[in-house]
C-alpha cells in the first residue's frame, strides 16, 4: 500500500459517503423520511445490516495468525476507547455528557466499514468487526451511566443480546471451525451486508437535516468535543500504535475504527435518558462533515509512519 494508490480510492469512497448523506438530508428535507423513520433506518442499520456485515466478514477459514491480529484488534479497541473517556472526562469534567460520551464512542460502524471495505479490502473487516466487539460492553455500560447516572440502567444482559455482539461470537465459531457461508445463507448476509454503507449515510443525513448548525457555531464545546474526537484521540492511537509489532493493515484499521466521527449514540442516549439531544445531533453531524476532510489526512498519515 502507499498513499498515491490508497488516497484516490478513499477521497472517492468519502465524497460517495458525503452524496449519500446529502441524499438522506433532502429525503428528511422533502418529508419522505421522519423522525420516526431515521430512528427505524438506524435500527435496521445497526441490527441487521452491520451484524449481516459481521458475520460475513468472520466466516472464513481459520488462520492463526488471523486471530492473533484480531484479538490484538479487540484488545487495542478497548483499551483505546477507555482512553479517550479519560480524555473527555479530563477536559469537560461534569459538563456535557453528550460531548463526552462523543469522544469516547467512534462511529467505527457506519463510518469505518465502508472506509475499510473499500480502502483496505472485503478481508481487512475482520479486523474492524474485532473493533467493534471491543467497543460494545463500554457502549452499554460506560455510556448508559455516562448520560443516564443510574447504574440500575446497565445490562449485562443488553451487552450479550446485541446483534453485532452475537454476530461475532457466532461468526468467531465459524471462524474457528473454518465454516464458510454458502448457497442461500451467503447470498443474504451478502445482500442484508450490502445495505450498511447506505443507510447509515442516509441516516447520517437525516440527522444533519435536523441540526440547526447555526445555533451551535457559538458553542465552543461543540468544537472542542470534534477537535478531541477527530484529531486528538487519532494523534495518541498513531502515537501507541507506531512502534507496536503490528502488521501496518492492523494498524491502519484500528487508527480508522478510532478516528472515525462521534457514534451516534451521543444522541440516541440522551433522548432515551432525559439529555441534550440537539446537542448530540449536532455532534453527530458535525463531527461526520469534518470527518470526510479529516479521515482521509489522519489515513495518508497512518500510510507514512506505519
Amino acid at each position: 500500500m502507499s498513499v498515491a494508490t490508497t488516497m484516490p480510492v478513499m477521497i472517492a469512497q468519502v465524497i460517495a459517503m458525503f452524496l449519500m448523506m446529502v441524499v438522506g438530508a433532502a429525503l428528511y428535507r422533502g418529508a419522505f423520511v421522519d423522525n420516526k423513520g431515521s430512528t427505524q433506518l438506524s435500527n435496521v442499520a445497526l441490527y441487521v445490516a452491520t451484524p449481516a456485515v459481521i458475520l460475513q466478514a468472520l466466516a472464513i477459514s481459520f488462520d492463526a495468525e488471523k486471530l492473533v491480529a484480531g484479538a490484538a484488534c479487540f484488545v487495542l479497541s478497548f483499551a483505546f476507547t477507555v482512553l479517550s473517556a479519560a480524555v473527555a472526562r479530563l477536559y469537560f469534567r461534569d459538563r456535557r455528557r453528550a460531548a463526552q460520551l462523543g469522544i469516547t464512542i467512534s462511529n467505527m460502524g457506519f463510518m469505518g466499514i465502508p472506509i475499510v471495505q473499500s480502502v483496505l479490502g472485503e478481508e481487512c473487516v475482520f479486523y474492524i468487526s474485532a473493533c467493534m466487539a471491543g467497543q460494545v460492553p463500554l457502549i452499554w455500560s460506560y455510556g448508559v451511566w455516562l448520560i443516564s447516572q443510574d447504574a440500575s440502567k446497565v445490562s449485562p444482559k443488553k451487552i450479550a443480546t446485541n446483534p453485532s455482539v452475537i454476530a461475532v461470537v457466532i461468526g468467531i465459531i465459524l471462524f474457528c471451525c473454518s465454516i464458510n457461508l454458502s448457497g442461500v445463507i451467503k447470498v443474504t448476509a451478502q445482500d442484508l451486508g450490502n445495505l450498511n454503507t447506505g443507510l447509515a449515510m442516509l441516516v447520517m443525513g437525516t440527522y444533519l437535516a435536523q441540526t440547526d448548525l447555526r445555533s451551535l457555531v457559538r458553542d465552543r464545546n461543540l468544537y472542542a468535543a470534534c477537535a478531541l474526537r477527530l484529531l486528538v484521540v487519532p494523534a495518541i492511537v498513531m502515537a501507541v500504535l507506531a512502534p507496536l509489532p503490528l502488521d501496518a493493515v492492523v494498524k491502519l484499521v484500528v487508527l480508522i475504527a478510532l478516528s472515525a466521527p462521534c457514534g451516534t449514540v451521543s444522541a440516541m442516549f440522551p433522548q432515551m435518558f432525559g439529555g441534550d439531544y440537539r446537542f448530540g445531533a449536532g455532534l453527530v453531524s458535525l463531527s461526520t462533515l469534518l470527518s470526510l476532510i479529516v479521515m482521509p489526512a489522519l489515513l495518508a498519515v497512518g500510510l507514512v509512519i506505519f
